[in-house]
């Protein structure tokens, strides 16, 4: 059975067409074959940056990652639950995906415990994260559960923890706790990028196909830069997990996905994890 795990960032749905788009290719992706199972982790980066500013709040990162204090995890929580994750639910109902949206809190999925002060490069001081938190466990019963009644989850990365207190854990970190424990075969990034270019200015330079250990000589050469080089050890790190493959495609491009794991040319990029 072939297991399938999905990764939205929040910039990629911003825009109802989007959303329509990625929906339309995620009922493909099902349709294509009736035992597959498909789970949608989504983030929500910018819709939460965007709610701060209305309610007055400052976003502070570091080290790319957010700073969350009380009030920001208020709005962490309205932007995954209140916005992002309805308005991804509702494309994919008119898509005709039977969709459940629900944080990775629900039913244990994933428990989260708060992040200790931690050394970031560029600090002089240990960085508190606030209410972020570390991955401490993942249960699969609901997705196990939904799944065999026919659904397809769509997860935010809103999770609690032992006490019941609401935790803001990366959408990264969810992935990769997902892959490990419930065996996930495919992994899809759906980014910004179509695929790995050694030269995003020039399509000749499309990259179709990386093993695990290809990635290391690909950073050090210099091959590939800037964000792309954290989203290949993002894969390094789901790859390390367990996945046998994980693609990364581009949002704008109808029925990436479903043509992806079809075997189907493009510019998108598919990574093994065993050697040639």
């Amino acid at each position: 059975m072939r297991t399938i795990l999905v990764k939205v960032g929040g910039e990629t749905l911003l825009a109802a067409d989007d959303r329509a788009r990625l929906a339309a290719d995620l009922q493909q992706v099902v349709s294509a074959d009736k035992d597959r199972r498909l789970c949608v982790v989504h983030g929500a980066g910018p819709q939460i940056t965007k709610l701060g500013e209305r309610l007055g709040l400052t976003s502070t990162f570091r080290a790319g990652r957010r700073v969350t204090d009380e009030p920001m995890l208020d709005a962490v929580a309205m932007a995954m639950c209140g916005q992002v994750g309805p308005a991804l639910l509702a494309s994919c109902l008119a898509a005709g995906l039977p969709a459940v949206s629900t944080p990775a809190a629900s039913g244990g999925v994933a428990v989260g415990q708060k992040r200790p002060p931690m050394p970031v490069p560029g600090e002089a001081d240990p960085v508190d994260y606030g209410l972020v938190a570390d991955l401490a466990s993942v249960d699969g019963r609901l997705l196990e559960a939904l799944w065999t009644a026919g659904f397809v989850p769509l997860l935010s990365s809103l999770v609690s923890d032992a006490s019941g207190h609401l935790l803001n854990l990366n959408a990264d970190s969810l992935v990769t706790g997902l892959t490990k424990q419930l065996a996930f075969t495919d992994v899809v990034l759906v980014t910004g990028v179509p695929g790995v270019f050694r030269d995003l200015a020039d399509p000749t330079t499309h990259v179709p196909e990386l093993c695990a250990g290809d990635i290391d000589e690909l950073i050090a050469a210099g091959a590939v830069q800037g964000g792309m080089i954290v989203k290949l050890q993002e894969v390094q790190s789901i790859l390390s997990r367990g996945a046998q493959t994980v693609w990364i495609v581009g949002f704008r491009e109808p029925n990436a996905i479903a043509d992806a794991l079809a075997g189907n040319p493009g510019t998108r990029t598919r990574v093994r994890a065993n050697t040639r």
